[in-house]
């Protein structure tokens, strides 16, 4: 048990260090543009901060995976108050992800309408526009 609990605590501290890795250098297939317009540079700033959260969030869960470990079932109070920590703590990051899906969903709202007049106005001045005559 003491193993698993370490090498369990061990995964969610590593996977909280590489989302927070990929999210300072950005992922692979982004493309937002960081000195776009204020829209973008509020959501970026706004997820930015959401997500440390949850990185931190999990890397908490991690350290209280591994200290239940070491404690083991001998200690049952502490082992029960980590585990009970980790459960409510997952919670919470799954309700901050419906969080960000939302504020994500509220960002490409108002970014569609900037979308719309960019490619209205590339299309106007290109005659040879695809599916128009």
């Amino acid at each position: 048990m003491l193993f698993g609990g370490l090498l369990l605590g061990g995964t969610l501290i590593g996977f909280a260090l590489w989302l927070h890795r990929n999210e300072r250098l950005g992922w692979p297939d982004e493309d937002y543009d960081r000195e776009g317009s204020r829209i973008d540079r509020e959501y970026l700033a706004r997820r930015s901060r959401g997500r440390r959260r949850v990185h931190v969030l999990l890397a908490g869960c991690g350290v209280l995976i591994i200290v239940a470990a070491l404690g083991g079932p001998e200690t049952p109070r502490l082992w029960i108050a980590c585990w009970l920590s980790v459960v409510l703590t997952l919670v919470t990051v799954i309700f901050l992800a419906a969080f960000d899906a939302y504020r994500t969903q509220r960002y490409h709202a108002a970014k569609l309408p900037e979308l719309r007049r960019g490619r209205a106005g590339r299309s106007s001045g290109n005659p040879e526009r695809p599916g128009g005559k």
